[in-house]
């Protein structure tokens, strides 16, 4: 059978030309009462571009849920192959002539790179191979004009009907909600949720089988499903079934039951057998059919040599049998057993539309196909591909699965990319720093990392601290009082130096006394719009408009062009946050932005702040450009989660251009994508300190000097060129930072780091007198005290998966109800990163401080993880009990949100 016209010339093959992988992390409500992750899976969309004989572009796209516990793909090796297979697919040449055989053979070279999974016979990495296998099969069905069922061969015109919602409550209201909706559509089976709790599941059956009674009479020809979140020992499984058969005699239950996953796969056939036996006693007539929990290849295989000519309903996910072409053939396997069986297809939550519309076309090409699972709790604004074309919406027209990749939901949430091609790709400027700390900053996020890198210099140089947040510490000695560091309060700089430099007004005049270049521009009380106005008119446009006081750039709005147009924003800075604070107009400066940091009397780093953008190289795509950028960005230490986004201001960058997202610019060209070089907004840090001329040195040390009581300065300066003299080109201070972020010089994107951090600590060492080491200490010997609700919530397994990840050495155990002792020793950077994560903890822990002292002795070698036992052990001689299953690891939720701080962050 088959529904896609007949294209009059078939091409004989097709040839890859690039091949692309996207790691990406699910957007999940990970909130909802039924969800039992923590942590949002991490899917790979797969995208392969061929050209056919005829000369036809074609793109086919895969997806594939890495589940390493179903599906045996652990990301590093899963990722490994993937890359090693797209870059041999590239110049591969597919036979259309029979394209099922020749992508056969090639999934089979794919198993056999995987290699033989640990606890299965089957082969390794098998959502990857699917998601592979997903992609080669709908360019074949595009190249040759058909959809994907048609090239699976359909056998059915009309789809399945998908999996009925769930009742996953049977109190009185959710019973009448349920059934209120249900009597409206009156199709499919009644679809129950029970926990795994023998006596409370019959008590909640019995309660959706007296409402479903009430709904409707006839509930004898209809069907309840039952779906066991955990599975029951065999007697108390046993118990369900003669409950059910009881309550089918008395008229109570319907003809029909599917039990999914009620015991383990292994007594699944004893269990349909007596099922068998107990239905054959009810006169009325009784069908239970028991479901197995789905399982791997060979796990379903041997299912199917116990099972054969018993069980009448199979559970199929593709993503764990290692594709859509091995679930077919398993599907025809089972029918040839059971001729009248029927067939559940699902997919793992997360998936997208993409593995969807797969599943779909697999649907109608399978033989005894019941129903189809859709995907759960994946954000409904999340939308990763769309249709390929409006005018190809029925499955008659629709080539392939019809789909396109959406770039634009993927910048913002890209974690890896793989690409390969045939063709040459030219190279798009220097090539961008990485850091060896990467890994072990990741987990506590870009803003942490401001205070982050002064505590690791403070423990380097052999100071104890106190970590109350991800972003305040206090570091001593032990001789002298605590000297208090936030990310908002340097002690190099008082608060009367960051008040100054707050006021805007205050630092312009400032900056004038001491012969500072600074733009002309005047102070306005809130609400004077006419003498603004008038002002601009006198000193000329373009002009900037900016509040009084604030920081981070909020407000700032530079190269107002006309006088309607100050008017406008004039009127939309008064409806803002700075409502009718005072207000700055001065002249706009024309050059580019750079970040002077000086400590005392000396320039130690100087930055050139680009704003967010891409450099063409003639083969990808703006939306492949921005995402390839954001992988660089990832390998930043500081500049990881400040992604380059897809957002209004890059759409009306783009709209000033001849480009959209979809578009490939030329090798070389430039293509900004915001309006203002904030970092956080994806722009570039370039470091050039060398090349800075000492004029520009000299006033931003002046600058510094001028306002009293600072000592460390971040000088925001705008040049036309930092090589040249500033009596020979436009320049002008704009702005002082008591508080400018350290990282900005610490991990430029371009250009010679410079290790600021070092440098201010060793300034604030000597400023307070404080005893310290002389050289700075390569590995830390730490003993940590965590304080807070920082038990029974899974803590000292999260910890502990962490500084094994980080390679340390050391423990961690309880000590008291609100305590927990650690010790850790290795590297500095991995050391003191764990320090700031101990403070920040998993989703339910509470911790309010972390007090870090240094000791003499190292722990011996790997980080002991308590297991079960150990714990519940510990808890027990505290007079505490702990309940199995409460140290389940927990998403970083603490380290990925961001905290509002009063601090610029360049």
């Amino acid at each position: 059978m088959r529904l896609s016209l007949p294209q009059l010339r078939r091409p004989q093959w097709l040839r890859v030309q690039h091949a692309e992988a996207i790691a990406y992390r699910v957007p999940m409500n990970l909130s909802a009462e039924h969800t039992r992750r923590t942590v949002a899976p991490l899917n790979y969309v797969i995208s392969l571009t061929a050209v056919t004989a005829d000369g036809r572009e074609v793109t086919g796209l895969g997806e594939a849920q890495p589940r390493v516990g179903q599906t045996g793909d652990r990301h590093d090796r899963s990722w490994a192959l993937l890359d090693g297979a797209l870059k041999d697919l590239v110049g591969w040449s597919l036979d259309l002539a029979d394209p099922l055989a020749s992508i056969r053979r090639r999934t089979e070279v794919l198993e056999s790179a995987a290699g033989a999974d640990e606890l299965d016979v089957a082969f390794r990495c098998r959502a990857t191979v699917m998601g592979i296998e997903t992609a080669l099969l709908d360019c074949a069905a595009k190249a040759s004009g058909v959809t994907l069922a048609d090239l699976l061969g359909r056998r059915r015109i009309s789809g399945v009907p998908p999996a009925p919602a769930a009742l996953r409550e049977a109190d009185p209201e959710a019973l009448e909600s349920y059934f209120g909706r249900r009597a409206k559509r009156q199709r499919g089976p009644v679809r129950v949720i029970c926990d795994g709790d023998a006596p409370s599941d019959l008590l909640k059956l019995e309660e959706v089988l007296y409402a479903w009674g009430r709904e409707s009479a006839r509930t004898g020809g209809q069907t309840l499903w039952v779906s066991f979140r955990r599975q029951l020992q065999a007697d108390e499984a046993r118990g369900v079934i003669d409950a059910l058969a009881k309550w089918r005699s008395e008229g109570l239950a319907p003809g029909r039951i599917i039990l999914q996953n009620p015991v383990v796969r292994e007594e699944t056939v004893a269990l349909q057998r007596y099922a068998d036996d107990a239905t054959a006693e009810v006169l009325t007539g009784l069908d239970i059919r028991i479901m197995a929990r789905q399982s791997g290849p060979h796990g379903t295989a041997e299912l199917l040599q116990q099972g054969a000519g018993v069980l009448r309903t199979l559970h199929l996910r593709p993503g764990q049998a290692g594709g859509l072409l091995r679930s077919l053939e398993q599907a025809e396997q089972f029918l040839a057993q059971n001729p009248a069986g029927h067939i559940l297809i699902s997919q793992f939550p997360g998936a997208s539309k993409i593995t969807r519309m797969a599943h779909r076309d697999l649907a109608v090409a399978m033989p005894g196909v019941q129903h189809l699972t859709g995907a759960a709790d994946v954000e409904r604004r999340f939308l990763l591909s769309s249709r390929e074309s409006r005018l190809r919406r029925s499955p008659a027209l629709r080539l392939g699965m019809g789909l396109r990749l959406r770039y634009e939901a993927l910048v913002a949430r890209a974690q890896a990319r793989i690409f390969h091609s045939s063709s040459e790709i030219a190279a798009s400027g220097p090539s961008a720093n990485e850091y060896s700390d990467v890994n072990y900053i990741a987990p506590i996020g870009s803003y942490a990392v401001r205070g982050h890198i002064l505590e690791r210099e403070a423990l380097a140089y052999g100071l104890n601290t106190v970590r109350y947040n991800k972003s305040a510490f206090a570091a001593t000695d032990g001789a002298h009082p605590l000297v208090h560091f936030r990310a908002s309060r340097w002690p190099l700089s008082g608060v009367v130096a960051s008040s100054v430099a707050r006021n805007k007004e205050a630092t312009r005049l400032l900056l004038q006394r001491h012969d500072c270049p600074v733009p002309q521009g005047r102070t306005f009380p809130g609400g004077a719009h006419e003498k603004a106005l008038t002002y601009a008119d006198r000193i000329g446009y373009p002009v900037v408009l900016k509040p009084a006081e604030g920081t981070m750039g909020t407000g700032v709005t530079p190269n107002i062009q006309t006088r309607s147009e100050l008017s406008a924003l004039l009127r939309q800075l008064d409806s803002g946050t700075h409502g009718s604070q005072p207000f700055i107009v001065e002249k706009h400066v024309r050059g580019n932005d750079y970040r002077i940091m000086v400590i005392g009397d000396e320039v130690f780093a100087a930055v050139e702040r680009i704003p967010a953008s891409v450099v063409g190289d003639g083969v990808q795509t703006i939306g492949q450009l921005m995402i390839q950028k954001n992988m660089e960005r990832q390998r930043n230490s500081h500049l990881g989660q400040l992604r380059v986004k897809f957002n209004a201001s890059a759409k009306y960058m783009l709209s000033k251009t001849p480009y959209s997202i979809t578009s490939v610019p030329p090798a070389g060209e430039r293509v900004t994508l915001a309006p203002t070089n904030n970092l956080t907004q994806g722009g570039d840090s370039v470091e050039i300190l060398e090349d800075l001329h000492p004029s520009i040195k000299e006033a931003s040390v002046r600058a510094t000097r001028a306002v009293p009581g600072m000592r460390y300065c971040g000088v925001d300066f705008l040049l036309e060129d930092h090589t040249k003299p500033l009596e020979e080109q436009d320049a002008a201070i704009v702005e002082l930072n008591a508080m400018a972020a350290l990282p900005v010089a610490e991990y430029p994107m371009y250009g010679t780091p410079r290790r600021i951090s070092e440098r201010f600590m060793r300034e604030t060492i000597q400023s307070y007198g404080l005893t310290a080491r002389h050289q700075r200490a390569e590995r830390l010997n730490l003993s940590l005290q965590v304080v807070g609700r920082v038990r029974d919530v899974g803590y000292r397994r999260w910890l502990a998966r962490h500084a094994t990840s980080f390679g340390l050495s050391g423990w961690v155990r309880a000590a008291g109800e609100n305590e927990i002792h650690v010790q850790a020793s290795g590297p500095t950077e991995a050391v003191s990163a764990l320090v700031v994560l101990a403070v920040l903890g998993p989703p339910k822990a509470i911790p309010e401080f972390v007090r870090t002292e240094h000791i003499t002795q190292a722990p011996p070698d790997g980080f002991l993880t308590p297991d079960l036992e150990d714990l519940e052990a510990e808890d027990e001689a505290l007079g505490d009990s702990t309940e199995p299953g409460m140290f389940d690891d927990g998403a970083d939720a603490g380290a990925s949100g961001t905290d509002v701080l009063e601090e610029d962050t360049a």
